[in-house]
């Protein structure tokens, strides 16, 4: 068995810093809850509030959050906006989050 250098698993600030903030844009069961809607597609604003139970402007924040973060991206179609997951592989984060979380 091969063992790793202290180097090659020591993160940096920046990396712990970027980490962090998606742990906290992930820490919040109605931004869950859109992953989980995200995961079968893009979704509208008003789609996505209608099927997480949340008021638009809400969800907006919520999404802002997820965006910032950059675990969702956006694209405009005339005055509607769409969502999308930026990577498919916050799926397998937030599976791994439920697994620790029994």
């Amino acid at each position: 068995m091969r063992m790793q250098t202290a180097a090659a698993t020591t993160t940096s600030e920046a990396g712990r810093e970027r980490t962090a903030a998606i742990a906290r844009a992930l820490a919040d069961p109605k931004r869950l809850c859109v992953l989980e809607r995200l995961a079968d597609g893009e979704r509208s604003v008003s789609d996505l509030s209608r099927e997480v139970g949340c008021q638009v402007p809400n969800m907006s924040q919520h999404l802002s959050v997820l965006r910032t973060a950059g675990i969702v991206v956006s694209r405009r179609d005339g005055n509607t906006i769409f969502y999308r997951l930026a990577d498919q592989q916050v799926l397998e984060v937030y599976r791994l989050l439920r697994q620790v979380a029994g």
